[in-house]
């Protein structure tokens, strides 16, 4: 039997990598990185066990990919959406905007980034600040140094203020409800992040 051409088996490998990566974010998400299991999680994709290891070379390796995964739609999604805005303090209400939609539209996922935010791994903890050096990028110097600059905001620390944001940001977003859906409204948070950070 002839072998397929290798566009053909590139999109095939690629679409079986993006099942597994599906099924390990629910995997993840609902018993957490100790408690999952590797063929179960080939299993609930659709294919036999072991599957995952032509893939990915273990659990660990799977999970880091996820986090890379994750990491790479969240910012992006947040970046196309606050970055057409011109002025800091529309950024930062887009800011929390787009992210909190990101995190209702992949419950799973953001469980996911929780879990590992939160959790006692150093090794996804430092991956999830390396995949997410794009967001802190943004915050530091289109929000918060804009800010600064244009008189927007107090002269205050840009690294602090940035590590703060995003820790209002995480935390904001691990207060997810059964169905998926954040306790708090973004326009909340951004208005109790604005009143310490706008000139008065």
């Amino acid at each position: 039997m002839p072998r397929p051409p290798k566009n053909t088996r590139e999109q095939v490998l690629n679409q079986t990598r993006q099942q597994l990566l599906q099924a390990a974010a629910e995997e993840f998400a609902g018993r957490g990185y100790s408690g999952a299991n590797i063929n179960r999680i080939s299993q609930a994709a659709g294919f036999a066990k072991g599957t995952i290891y032509n893939h990915f070379s273990s659990k660990r390796a799977l999970m880091l990919a996820l986090i890379d995964a994750i990491a790479a739609a969240h910012v992006d999604f947040v970046l196309e959406q606050v970055e057409p805005e011109e002025e800091p303090v529309r950024r930062l209400e887009r800011f929390f905007s787009a992210g909190f939609d990101f995190v209702e539209q992949h419950p799973t996922q953001a469980r996911v980034v929780i879990n590992a935010v939160y959790g006692p791994d150093d090794e996804f903890q430092e991956r999830i600040y390396q995949t997410y050096e794009r967001l802190f990028t943004l915050i530091m110097q289109d929000i918060v140094g804009a800010g600064i600059a244009q008189g927007d905001f107090r002269p205050i620390d840009a690294n602090l203020s940035t590590a703060l944001l995003m820790t209002v940001y995480l935390g904001s977003c691990s207060l997810l409800d059964a169905g998926g859906n954040i306790w708090l409204q973004p326009d909340q948070v951004a208005n109790f992040v604005l009143q310490g950070l706008v000139q008065r």
